[in-house]
C-alpha cells in the first residue's frame, strides 16, 4: 500500500505541476481565454439581460418550439455568428478549493493508473506507458476532443498535450514503481 500511496503523491504533482505549465505559464491553453476590448460592454449587456449562471449556446431555436418551428429557426441560424457563454455573476480569485480540489483529482487519478499498471499481465516499461498514454487519450478524446468537434474551442492541440506528455511521464515512474512493489512483495 505504501507504493500506492507514493505513486499517487508523485503522480498527483506530476499531474498538477503539467496543468500549472499548460494553463498559466507558459499558458498553452491562451487561445481558449484571449482577450476583447469589449468584454467591459459585453459583460455590462449580460448582466443588464438578468442572465442566470450557467453556460449558454447562443444561435439555437427555442426549445419551446414546435419540431417545424425549430427547423425554421435552425435553418435560419445557418451561417450566422454564434457563441457558447459560460456566465457567473461574479468573479472570484480564491484559488484555495480550487487547487485543493485539484491536487486531490490528481491523487486519485494516480492511484487508479497505479492500480491499473498493477493489474498487468505483462508488466513491461512499454506496455506501461502505453496504458498511461491510453488513459490520457481516453480523457482526451471523451470530453476535450468530442467537445472540439462541436464547439470548436481554440487550445485543442494544449488539450491533446495533456493527454500526452504528463502521462508518458506517469507511464516510466509508475512502471518503476510497480517494480518495487513487486520486489518488495516478493522480499
Amino acid at each position: 500500500m505504501k507504493h500506492k500511496l507514493l505513486f499517487s503523491l508523485i503522480g498527483a504533482i506530476v499531474i498538477f505541476a503539467w496543468q500549472f505549465l499548460s494553463y498559466a505559464m507558459p499558458n498553452f491553453h491562451k487561445s481558449a481565454t484571449a482577450y476583447t476590448p469589449a468584454q467591459d460592454s459585453i459583460l455590462n449587456m449580460l448582466e443588464k439581460q438578468g442572465l442566470s449562471e450557467g453556460m449558454y449556446y447562443l444561435g439555437q431555436p427555442d426549445p419551446s418550439l414546435s419540431k417545424a418551428e425549430q427547423q425554421s429557426s435552425m435553418e435560419a441560424y445557418e451561417g450566422k455568428p454564434w457563441a457558447v457563454i459560460n456566465y457567473h455573476k461574479e468573479s472570484s480569485m480564491d484559488m484555495t478549493m480550487p487547487m485543493i480540489r485539484g491536487i486531490m483529482v490528481c491523487f486519485v487519478l494516480s492511484f487508479l493508473l497505479f492500480w491499473l499498471f498493477l493489474q498487468q499481465k505483462s508488466p513491461t516499461l512499454m506496455n506501461r506507458v502505453l496504458l498511461s498514454l491510453a488513459v490520457g487519450m481516453i480523457g482526451f478524446l471523451f470530453t476535450p476532443y468530442t467537445n472540439f468537434i462541436w464547439y470548436k474551442e481554440p487550445d485543442i492541440f494544449a488539450h491533446f498535450a495533456d493527454a500526452i506528455v504528463p502521462w508518458l511521464i506517469l507511464g516510466f515512474i509508475g512502471h518503476k514503481m510497480a517494480q518495487m512493489q513487486a520486489k518488495h512483495a516478493r522480499g
